[in-house]
């Protein structure tokens, strides 16, 4: 892994928590200059420490009020098996993350979606059209009591 130091430790906590901060405020609360940081973060960028920047949006407020984990177990392991799931499972705009696993299950889905007549409709007449699949179970969020997506950065 590329090493990093204490500065760019600092820089990259200050932008998970504001990619719109500007490198002029970043180098005042650092007590540096807006040059070194600037180039600090083209540097961090390119190295890929740094590999997009987003708004996070409340998915209730785009009307998808539910939020499922989806538990999918697969028939076939095979490499060209799961690259189609993958394949498929990408193509569905509910799906927002898939995470490939070892342990009791393959993949882990997190679907946000409108309300349960819209996931009948996705599990139907979407999921159901993947063919690898050999079970799925769904677990439902009732309540989100953390969400964070910064985390901290080792310096070696």
């Amino acid at each position: 892994m590329k090493q990093i130091d204490a500065i760019d430790k600092e820089i990259l906590q200050i932008l998970q928590t504001d990619c719109r901060i500007t490198a002029k405020e970043i180098a005042s609360r650092l007590g540096m200059s807006k040059t070194p940081v600037y180039e600090r973060i083209k540097k961090l960028e390119s190295q890929g420490f740094i590999t997009k920047y987003v708004a996070l949006a409340d998915p209730r407020k785009a009307g998808k009020g539910l939020t499922i984990y989806l538990s999918v177990l697969l028939d076939n392991h095979s490499k060209e098996g799961v690259d189609e799931f993958i394949r498929k499972v990408n193509a569905l705009k509910e799906v927002n993350e898939c995470y490939y696993l070892s342990g009791n299950i393959d993949f882990l889905l997190k679907i946000f979606i409108k309300d349960m007549d819209d996931y009948h409709r996705f599990v139907t007449e979407e999921f159901s059209k993947i063919k690898n699949v050999s079970r799925f179970y769904s677990s439902f969020v009732m309540e989100t009591s953390k969400y964070e997506t910064a985390f901290e950065f080792e310096v070696d």
